[in-house]
């Protein structure tokens, strides 16, 4: 995260992104080196590679010129137009492969060019991605031509002229089903060519509903919801399936987005329980000013059957539980709200990367992670970080604000400070199934004048430890997708 903010210096930009590609990397080797000493060793699942292919060879090649001025040599990078923006590819195994081509280049062809080409071949299912490595050198020796294929580290692996190198790239490409062929051509030098199956777009695993087109076009919807990591969410889904998105944060601001006579509305989500005006409220102070209620969808964390028919009762159309983790249960209230037929699609692409399903059938997972998981699970990964910092940053920021109001004098002020805040933290611990916390929050909310204040100040504490448990998984998550970047180049001699 810190390798992205662009107020640090460039150098230290690099650095830090150097450093978070040394770590991916080195936590694969320690896999590998795990699996291959201890037979007990649990693997996990391979790394998912929703990638932005274009963007991550560009900033490595980018380091790698760094190091070839350095030393004398030009390194040319080219057709990089013909990559995919995003993919599953494993950018592990695709750096390791190019870094020991250009290392074997640089340790053997002199000062001349290196350059890397990128081109397509083929069509359809029968399309590839080609990458050519070429120097100016005096070309790959006999022995090297005669034993490419080799299944074997050589003699001496890891020595200058070991042929380690070229072991190691052989053996990432073989992860990506790819090929990887040296020859010499006529006009003189080296070129390795290393050719690998075009990974497809919609390989990537995403949850856009297909057939959404039923959806009629051009609705604009109103999303009222007071957790920024909730909005977050739930908006990406919304515009995913083509409805244009205008954000209110609490009922108040609601019921003025709602009565402008200059916003047009077509649909409404409504969360329930918001502070200063609840979901309920605003609709009834609608009924009160005789203003129509557009089709309405409320949220809420607490569906019982009592609980729906009092939201029915108010003028909701259709209900929504949280967490919200399918399009496909929005696409069914939005039928149900607008009282349309055959909305909901006959296919839907896979909500679940292929880790993320491995990961909920490991029966050792607790609650909390199968929770975190269930709420971002139908997310794409860079939405799905995105919404697990905002809940980390949420918690911190309501938790700050309970105890500032615990700060200053007794009285009205105070308990509607606390109230807000910890209405805000029962939200977020009902949307992770915490019920303890979700209950000590609901407490505070609705009754903190009739609590001594020494008592909120510990159930401020429990909430604090139930927050750092959920922020701790949440680190762990993050983590565990970082374990995807792409490490620095790993120069291996021939």
């Amino acid at each position: 995260m810190l390798a992205q903010n662009t107020c640090l210096p460039r150098h230290i930009q690099d650095e830090l992104s150097r450093l978070s590609h040394t770590g991916a990397h080195l936590g694969r080797l320690l896999d590998e080196a795990s699996e291959a000493l201890f037979h007990d060793h649990q693997k996990r699942p391979p790394p998912i590679l929703s990638s932005a292919p274009r963007l991550v060879l560009t900033g490595l090649v980018q380091r790698w010129q760094r190091i070839t001025e350095k030393l004398g040599c030009e390194l040319l990078l080219s057709g990089t137009d013909h990559l995919p923006d995003i993919a599953d590819l494993d950018m592990l195994a695709l750096e390791q492969a190019l870094s020991n081509l250009v290392s074997n280049a640089l340790h053997h062809a002199g000062p001349g060019p290196i350059s890397i080409d990128i081109a397509r071949s083929g069509q359809g299912a029968n399309e590839e991605l080609v990458f050519r490595i070429r120097d100016s050198g005096p070309g790959y020796p006999k022995r090297v031509l005669d034993t490419e294929k080799q299944a074997t580290p050589p003699i001496g692996a890891g020595e200058p002229g070991s042929g380690f190198g070229l072991h190691v790239a052989f053996d990432a490409t073989r992860r990506l089903n790819g090929k990887l062929t040296l020859h010499n051509p006529p006009d003189g030098g080296a070129e390795a060519c290393l050719t690998l199956p075009f990974p497809r777009p919609n390989e990537t695993k995403s949850d856009t509903i297909v057939h959404s087109q039923h959806l009629p076009a051009g609705l604009v919807a109103l999303l009222v919801e007071d957790s920024a990591a909730m909005r977050l969410g739930l908006r990406h889904d919304l515009e995913a399936l083509g409805l244009t998105v205008i954000e209110a944060h609490d009922g108040i601001e609601a019921l003025d987005r709602l009565t402008d006579p200059d916003i047009r509305i077509d649909i409404v989500f409504l969360d329930v329980e918001l502070p200063l005006l609840s979901g309920l409220q605003v609709l009834s102070r609608l009924k009160v000013q005789n203003h129509p209620i557009p089709p309405t969808v409320a949220i809420t964390s607490h569906v019982f059957l009592v609980n729906r028919r009092t939201i029915l009762a108010h003028g909701a159309k259709a209900v929504l539980s949280k967490p919200i983790n399918a399009q496909r249960d929005i696409l069914d209230a939005i039928a149900t709200a607008l009282d349309l037929e055959n909305l909901v699609p006959p296919q839907q692409v896979s909500h679940y990367t292929p880790h993320v399903i491995d990961w909920l059938r490991t029966p050792q997972r607790n609650a909390l992670e199968n929770c975190l998981n269930t709420l971002i699970g139908h997310l794409p990964c860079p939405t799905a970080a995105v919404v697990l910092a905002q809940m980390s940053e949420d918690l911190d920021q309501y938790l700050d604000e309970a105890n500032r109001a615990m700060q200053g004098p007794e009285g009205p002020q105070r308990h509607a400070l606390l109230s807000r805040a910890c209405h805000s933290l029962s939200a977020l611990f009902a949307a992770v199934g915490m019920e303890a916390a979700q209950q000590e929050s609901r407490l505070l909310s609705e009754r903190s004048e009739q609590v001594l204040p020494s008592e909120i100040i510990e159930i401020l504490g429990h909430l604090r430890q139930y927050a750092s448990h959920i922020q701790t998984e949440i680190h762990s998550i993050l983590t565990r997708e970082m374990d995807t970047d792409v490490p620095p180049p790993h120069f291996n001699r021939r």
